[in-house]
């Protein structure tokens, strides 16, 4: 082997890297994704838009498509009929933008958030927050990493106070997900101690940050499922031309009783026979323990919740019930789910987050769940006659007024009876 042999051996990968990060960092970042991309991102549920920022940025900036986002878990992939998606691309003059799957709670949508804050000033969005979120531990590390990245982290890291609790929160949490390895946890942990990054640390992160914004343009509009071909486009047309809420509710329920008749749960037919028919002796009162009246979820909520205040932007919380009939067989604790329910709606309205849909009495209601925990049928077509009227009519500026108190792990763990909702607001009162 020749002596330029060898010295490309040795030396040539790290040119070819060094290549690669200079057209990474020299490709403009102005690059603009089509509004078929958009349209398939925005229904696509796909971690990689979760993740990252670019495309989503793009579509809730662009004035041709009214983009919304909508902000959930699991139930957003329940594309029956009456889907917000599909009913807004028959009745309606914006198009949800889907963000969350299963396992996306408070965290990481916290983390989804900073990556479009611009977008989200003085707009409108739809949050759902649901109580089975709120277990002991909160969001689990696997759940929280797959659907946060670094490019997230770092935009968040960017701006951080060290100053501020939230921020202080913020790193603590992130630390507890990620671990204590690596520059971005070494970087958190001096935000949790309320201590600035250093010059060297900022322009570290800020290369990085640049590195990964390139990345980002260049790959987040590929691997995006095509759930608008697969079911929303099919089933358009098969809702009639007017919206009539009555119409469409006699729809649902007949579509549902066919769709859910071998089994007395009133779950969707194939859910029954692959998820609860092997499984129906043992899942009989395992949920009986079940309780989320205590979690770190609180907070988690909080500092969304500051998010929201610091974009001013205007949302609609929305508050899913369970399936009456599998709570029964499984012995959740109603009373018990209904006080997590108080203690969210006590946290969002006493710091201005007054609209706020709740359906967790609608579990019981004919053909309102598609599955054991999951709205559908009929629970959609309630969803969206509320959803559509909080987009497309003026509503009034909201006044948010956020209170510390609901960061701390007093609050977090506090059991939510009426008379200890009433303790906490007499001492903030007094403050």
């Amino acid at each position: 082997m020749t002596n330029r042999k060898r010295l490309w051996y040795i030396f040539g990968p790290v040119i070819l890297a060094f290549v690669l990060i200079l057209i990474l960092f020299t490709m403009p970042l102005g690059s603009h994704y089509s509004a078929k991309t958009e349209q398939r991102a925005a229904s696509s549920l796909s971690p990689v838009v979760f993740k990252n920022q670019k495309l989503k940025q793009q579509a809730l900036s662009d004035k041709n498509t009214r983009y919304v986002p909508f902000f959930g878990s699991s139930e957003l992939r329940r594309f029956d009929n009456f889907h917000p998606s599909i009913m807004a691309a028959r009745y309606h003059n914006y198009t949800p933008f889907l963000l969350g799957q299963r396992g996306a709670q408070s965290l990481p949508q916290f983390f989804n958030i900073t990556t479009m804050e611009g977008q989200l000033r003085d707009k409108k969005a739809v949050y759902i927050v649901s109580p089975q979120w709120f277990v002991k531990k909160g969001i689990l590390p696997p759940a929280f990493k797959y659907y946060n990245g670094e490019l997230a982290d770092l935009t968040w890291l960017k701006k951080a106070n060290p100053k501020s609790p939230y921020d202080q929160y913020v790193a603590k949490r992130l630390i507890q997900m990620i671990g204590n390895d690596g520059s971005v946890a070494e970087d958190a942990a001096k935000i949790a101690q309320g201590k600035p990054l250093s010059s060297w640390d900022k322009t570290i992160l800020s290369f990085r940050l640049t590195l990964l914004q390139h990345q980002d343009a260049l790959f987040s509009g590929i691997q995006l499922d095509n759930n608008y071909s697969h079911f929303i486009k099919p089933q358009v047309n098969k809702l009639p031309a007017k919206y009539n809420e009555a119409r469409l509710h006699k729809m649902a329920v007949n579509e549902a009783a066919k769709e859910t008749d071998n089994n007395d749960f009133h779950v969707k037919n194939s859910f029954y026979t692959k998820k609860v028919k092997p499984n129906l002796k043992k899942l009989k009162g395992s949920q009986r323990h079940f309780n989320y009246n205590q979690s770190p979820e609180y907070g988690d909520l909080q500092v969304v919740l500051n998010q929201f205040k610091n974009n001013n932007t205007n949302v609609m919380f929305i508050i899913p019930p369970v399936n009456g009939q599998w709570e029964a067989y499984t012995g959740m604790d109603m009373q018990m789910y209904y006080r997590t329910v108080n203690k969210i709606k006590f946290q969002l309205q006493q710091q201005g987050f007054n609209n706020i849909l709740d359906l967790s009495h609608d579990g019981n209601k004919p053909y309102f769940m598609e599955d054991t925990i999951h709205i559908g049928y009929a629970g959609w077509v309630k969803f969206d006659s509320a959803t559509s009227k909080f987009i497309e009519q003026n509503q009034p500026q909201p006044h948010y007024h956020l209170s510390d108190e609901f960061l701390t792990k007093k609050w977090a763990n506090l059991i939510p009876t009426q008379q200890n909702l009433n303790q906490f607001k007499e001492q903030e009162l007094n403050k």
